[in-house]
């Protein structure tokens, strides 16, 4: 059973890192809208993905943070400025350029939810690995169909789990990330509904 345990909390935190969803929902939206998905998925890709997990790779490298995920809440003021420059940077490529409005839409509701659980952080330390897989969760029925609710539900549920069971959140920060994720997804949702 431990084994099992070890597994699954691996799976929940690397495997289903919010930069690894991020990239799957930052092509897979795209990539739903035909043609000229490349080049925004490239630079969805590379804004929100590329460059902050460059910056949280190189902060816990040179012991600027204490791990890649940025465990103490006051380290990540850094980390979540650059990213947020980064991340409005390709937001304003994709929202002046000719590019699909669901693809618009998703790369907003990632500069929103860096931007909530930057502002959140000021007092809690709300889990981006929540907001994210709670975005996943809420945009791949979206995109898949509605069977993949099931997938959606266990990744979500994997990942809180994961947080929780390494001791890098607790319930509240679990529950305050997966609200957020939940809101911004929904709201994706929405106005590609409404396009």
């Amino acid at each position: 059973m431990t084994h099992l345990k070890r597994a699954a909390a691996f799976t929940g935190t690397e495997i289903f890192s919010p930069f690894i969803l991020a990239t799957i929902l930052l092509v897979g939206v795209p990539l739903s809208t035909g043609a000229g998905w490349l080049w925004q998925a490239l630079v969805g890709v590379v804004a929100v993905v590329v460059i902050p997990w460059s910056l949280s790779l190189y902060m816990a490298h040179t012991g600027k943070v204490s791990d890649r995920f940025i465990y103490h809440r006051k380290q990540r003021y850094v980390f979540y400025g650059i990213s947020l420059i980064s991340i409005a940077v390709g937001t304003l490529i994709l929202l002046i350029a000719p590019s699909a409005p669901a693809t618009k839409s998703i790369i907003t509701v990632m500069l929103l939810a860096i931007l909530i659980i930057a502002l959140v952080n000021f007092k809690l330390k709300a889990s981006a690995h929540a907001g994210m897989s709670a975005v996943f969760g809420m945009v791949l029925p979206g995109l898949l169909g509605p069977w993949w609710i099931i997938a959606s539900v266990i990744v979500h549920g994997t990942v809180c789990w994961s947080r929780w069971h390494l001791k890098k959140h607790t319930a509240p920060e679990i529950v305050a990330g997966s609200i957020i994720g939940v809101v911004l997804g929904a709201g994706h949702l929405w106005f590609v509904a409404g396009r």
